[in-house]
């Protein structure tokens, strides 16, 4: 079914990723609110149909608050925790030392997130749906991990530019599971983001781009 949309708040990567999830669903992106029949707030403080906001912050009136945190944005923005991580890949890239955070994050990939948001947004199974939900990462990852896979594929992207690998380049290859059994933090409930996804017919919230795959991602669009 063809719904038309209005996405507002800052033009940055993730509000891009939605819009084109959202067109890929079947929705028409309209630029007036007024010509929409559901209209999503990022960052907004404008009363919306879906609202998605930054994680501990105040929500406008809005019938369904998308709560986001550590949104992994390989095209832009340093928004949405996004930041930190540019900063890591670009103090890596010149020779620095990244500043280590003392707590964990929940790392998830901007194309899961706007895969559960375009859900919500085309939902016609469960129309009265409401509540708050929060999302981001199952997994806890440490910055001094974080950090270590970063330096790690930064190498092993210069060897393969330069064609400069040997067999130990070669061979280190980064854990893509690292930080899984971190005990420094406990996961946000993100249980009734799971339920509500499955009520309105996805198979609830299961992000699936792996970490490298998004660190890959960040250290081609990062100067």
């Amino acid at each position: 079914m063809l719904r038309n949309v209005h996405v507002s708040g800052t033009s940055d990567g993730l509000r891009e990723a939605l819009e084109q999830r959202l067109q890929r669903a079947g929705a028409s992106i309209v630029a007036d609110r007024y010509d929409s029949e559901i209209v999503v707030g990022l960052d907004q403080e404008e009363d919306c149909d879906i609202a998605v906001i930054p994680m501990g912050s105040n929500p406008p009136k809005s019938t369904i608050v998308v709560e986001l945190k550590d949104v992994i944005i390989p095209n832009g923005g340093r928004n949405w925790g996004n930041e930190i991580m540019i900063d890591w890949i670009r103090q890596i890239k010149r020779g620095g030392e990244p500043k280590i955070e003392p707590r964990d994050r929940f790392w998830v990939n901007v194309r899961d997130v706007t895969d559960a948001i375009s859900c919500l947004c085309m939902n016609e199974k469960e129309p009265n749906l409401s509540g708050t939900f929060r999302m981001c990462g199952r997994r806890a990852w440490s910055s001094e991990d974080v950090i270590d896979e970063i330096r790690i594929l930064w190498e092993r992207y210069k060897n393969a530019i330069n064609h400069s690998h040997t067999i130990e380049s070669l061979s280190e290859v980064p854990s893509p599971v690292r930080g899984i059994y971190s005990e420094r933090s406990q996961t946000p409930d993100l249980g009734s983001l799971h339920q509500a996804l499955i009520a309105i017919g996805s198979e609830g919230w299961h992000p699936i781009v792996p970490m490298r795959v998004s660190i890959m991602e960040m250290i081609a669009h990062t100067d």
